[in-house]
């Protein structure tokens, strides 16, 4: 019994987790360039004790616990928009950010803005770690497939290129570790980045006035929701079957 409460408590931690995921993925779903998260799961090896010896492993005490939390990162659709520096991947990359301290951070998020100076910055504040600055009173900025980002400066009559918007690359999505915030870490099993031209050596193409959404699927959201409910209160269920029977026998011992 005591092996039973023990199992129960770690499938009811196991489900709480999965329903935080869930439910952050829901509260995200109106996010340009969320990335919907996903629990992997795995069986807790305990130890067998002296009677457990002779027992098969399937037959010895465990539990479930979470092994980590990753994310999918499936193309979500490109939604047209009205504003002028909303740009999405189609396709593979990320947008490298940079902090105030030079730390780099990557997001599909392509949603931008002019800071105080001129350069392109994330809704975050954090900067294009390429440094791109639009000088004051240039108008028409227009960024290509490619990432080429030209504007039409004060009394010019011809473009002017101002530089290009790079996508970084990684030999695997999988080791990415995400921060919060729609942000994501290079992590040991990703590798560093590697910058490309977009459309360029794997990476996808820009697409101006366009968001990508988030590649949440509310239905798949709800199914999961569901599954996970009904397998915390079976948990539950066996937390409190438990408890009775160790009630019961405790009463019997008096």
């Amino acid at each position: 019994m005591i092996d039973a409460l023990y199992i129960s408590s770690t499938g009811l931690r196991s489900q709480q987790e999965q329903i935080d995921v869930i439910s952050n993925n829901v509260a995200n779903m109106q996010t340009p360039g969320f990335k919907r998260g996903r629990v992997d799961f795995a069986e807790i090896a305990s130890p067998p004790t002296p009677t457990e010896a002779q027992l098969p492993v399937t037959s010895r005490a465990g539990g479930t616990r979470v092994a980590s939390v990753s994310h999918e990162f499936a193309n979500g659709a490109l939604q047209p928009t009205r504003g002028t520096l909303d740009f999405a991947i189609d396709g593979n990359g990320f947008f490298e950010l940079e902090d105030a301290n030079g730390n780099h951070f990557y997001t599909r998020s392509g949603r931008f803005h002019l800071d105080d100076q001129g350069y392109l910055a994330a809704i975050n504040g954090m900067r294009l770690s390429s440094g791109l600055q639009v000088p004051q009173g240039a108008s028409d900025i227009l960024v290509s497939a490619q990432g080429e980002l030209s504007a039409l400066l004060d009394g010019d009559d011809e473009r002017v290129v101002l530089g290009n918007i790079e996508l970084a690359l990684f030999t695997t999505t999988e080791g990415l570790e995400s921060i919060g915030d729609n942000l994501f870490q290079a992590g040991s099993r990703s590798g560093g980045a590697f910058m490309a031209t977009a459309g360029e050596g794997g990476s996808g193409r820009l697409q101006q006035h366009y968001l990508e959404a988030a590649n949440v699927d509310m239905i798949d959201e709800m199914t999961g929701l569901v599954l996970a409910q009904r397998a915390y209160q079976l948990n539950a269920r066996v937390l409190q079957a438990s408890d009775q029977v160790l009630e019961t026998i405790n009463n019997l011992r008096r």
